[in-house]
């Protein structure tokens, strides 16, 4: 008994004051935020540079394989020829491969940079609202099963990340004027 007594007393604090908290959907926040909006368009366009030139080696490489494929144009060739045209094929294919992986490499790299930005923005804006509503604590919705729709706070996060996206703004288009 009066070890019940003791573990209810000591836990007595925790039950009155109750933790305030919420929680940011950060897919909203990216989809929604002015940052967001602008890391999603430069990436995209990276991606697409990316893409054409890309497309661009494989078409040089699929003309290629149809010369090879090409019975008449083959016996036009001498040996030696051939045989260039084949190695010159594989070095092709072997560039076209790097490529690819640095492309791939590089989009990665862009995707950390930019998630990586926006949730440090997501972090200062989630901190300047847990300060202003006196939130114990802001919570990132996707590590969660459940919360309650009341509890989502994404568009006040969008809202502080958007006037911070402004106000740098500002700043580096006054910076050069110094």
């Amino acid at each position: 008994m009066k070890k019940i007594f003791v573990a209810t007393f000591l836990a007595l604090p925790f039950f009155l004051s109750a933790a305030t908290y919420a929680f940011v959907n950060s897919k909203t926040v990216i989809e929604e935020s002015k940052l967001g909006k602008q890391e999603q368009a430069t990436f995209e366009n990276l991606r697409k540079q990316m893409e054409s030139v890309l497309e661009e080696k494989e078409k040089e490489l699929n003309d290629m394989a149809t010369r090879f494929s090409d019975p008449d144009y083959l016996d036009t060739l001498s040996v030696e020829a051939e045989t260039e045209l084949k190695r010159k094929f594989r070095q092709m294919t072997q560039e076209f491969q790097e490529k690819q992986n640095q492309f791939y490499q590089a989009l990665q790299q862009a995707n950390l940079k930019i998630m990586t930005n926006i949730g440090e923005s997501i972090a200062k804006a989630s901190e300047k609202l847990a300060k202003d509503k006196k939130y114990d604590a802001i919570f990132n919705f996707e590590t969660t099963f459940y919360a309650v729709d009341a509890l989502d706070v994404s568009k006040e996060v969008v809202s502080n990340m958007d006037k911070q996206f402004e106000e740098d703004l500002k700043a580096a288009k006054s910076e050069p004027a110094k």
